[in-house]
């Protein structure tokens, strides 16, 4: 079965690199509407399958992961429920405000990923998802940025939401549009 054509995008951007891999692989936001999860988990699977046929391993890093396990080591869980708990407008800022210097401080989420990568056949590709869990924390622009030179592989960063023009993106549709991304926007068709 073929891939849906912007998965083939995202696969062919991956092979062209590895034929001739030079400098940072190349950076790829695949944009999709967030009801089209389930459809976008499905073509990936599909997707992970061509690309190891191809000889390109693939390396699913889940952000909420990585959200989740900094937090646990930082000892500060408890502290931060709490916070959070207490209510209003002002804790829940202090909580987002914690969690993001959190994930920006060593071991950062952007060490976190480097550390995972590290170890894989320099014939990989990554594929990072569930990166609605930073939000309101970290924007996903800004870690993209972070991973430029210290991640030499091609790079697609899953993203649920809505491309406005050609370079805004809402996150799941509902926030305004963001205009601080790098990486090549493949959006997915409606139709696919």
């Amino acid at each position: 079965m073929p891939l849906p054509r912007t998965i083939q995008q995202v696969a062919d951007t991956i092979v062209a690199f590895h034929a001739k891999p030079v400098g940072d692989g190349p950076y790829q936001l695949y944009q999709y509407l967030p009801h089209q999860e389930y459809r976008v988990r499905r073509d990936l699977a599909d997707l992970k399958i061509w690309l190891e046929a191809k000889q390109i391993n693939c390396v699913a890093i889940s952000l909420a992961d990585l959200f989740w396990q900094a937090i646990e080591e930082s000892g500060r869980f408890d502290a931060i429920v709490s916070a959070e708990q207490a209510g209003g407008p002002t804790a829940l800022a202090e909580v987002i405000e914690s969690i993001g210097n959190l994930l920006r401080r060593s071991l950062s989420l952007t060490d976190r990923i480097v550390d995972a990568v590290n170890e894989v056949s320099p014939r990989s590709a990554v594929f990072l998802y569930r990166a609605g869990a930073l939000y309101p924390a970290i924007r996903t622009s800004g870690l993209l940025d972070e991973l430029l030179g210290r991640v030499l592989l091609p790079v697609t960063l899953l993203y649920p939401g809505r491309l406005h023009g050609d370079f805004g993106l809402s996150f799941m549709d509902i926030l305004p549009p963001h205009y601080g991304y790098r990486a090549t926007i493949i959006p997915r068709g409606d139709d696919e």
